[in-house]
């Protein structure tokens, strides 16, 4: 097969090379206007081409990549009993990407629920204004456990109304939410 990214001959879809060239993440800590935290490993621009594989059959295998090499940055306490919820983790494409990175936190000791937190308004929010966003909220049904501690991961960050919307939701539902996990943020 061939890298993804460079094109060269590979046994996997990012070759080490392109993966020690793109793949540095650099963790940070933007705050959101409800004060939820949210922590990024990339700018949305230094990784879109393989952000833009989510919808294609291969999307599967990149994420997973681009999960791994995220996550190595966090630390090694282990975050036993604490939850990963990803956010409409919906399968499309025969796969979630969410889910793929709520699974790969499984290797630092969080319990990933998969399928618990679905919108259920199905409008694609890509490439439309903030305005747009503010007209349709995401109307999330919150259907796991209460009285959990978690955290809420998504693959990008743009307005944070997604994260926020997903947060009210589980509180309102009992749950107490630590921060979010994202790969980029689109306003590094």
């Amino acid at each position: 097969m061939r890298c993804h990214s460079c094109r060269r001959f590979s046994l996997s879809l990012i070759c080490r090379s392109c993966r020690e060239l793109y793949l540095n993440p650099e963790p940070r800590i933007r705050k959101l206007a409800t004060g939820l935290a949210v922590l990024s490993f990339y700018g949305y621009d230094e990784i879109e081409p393989f952000l833009l594989t989510k919808h294609l059959p291969h999307g599967w295998f990149i994420y997973r990549i681009l999960a791994a090499e995220a996550f190595k940055t966090l630390n090694n306490k282990r975050e036993e009993g604490v939850c990963a919820i990803p956010v409409d983790d919906n399968a499309s494409g025969g796969y979630s990407h969410t889910a793929i990175l709520a699974n790969r936190l499984r290797y630092k000791g969080y319990h990933p629920l998969v399928g618990m937190l679905h919108a259920r308004n199905r409008i694609s929010y890509a490439g439309q204004p903030l305005a747009f966003r503010l007209q349709n909220p995401r109307e999330f049904n919150y259907r796991g456990p209460d009285n959990i501690e978690a955290v809420l991961l998504d693959d990008i960050v743009t307005s944070g109304l997604t994260l926020q919307e997903a947060h009210g939701v589980l509180l309102r539902a009992g749950v107490t939410v630590r921060s979010a996990i994202v790969l980029a943020d689109v306003d590094r």
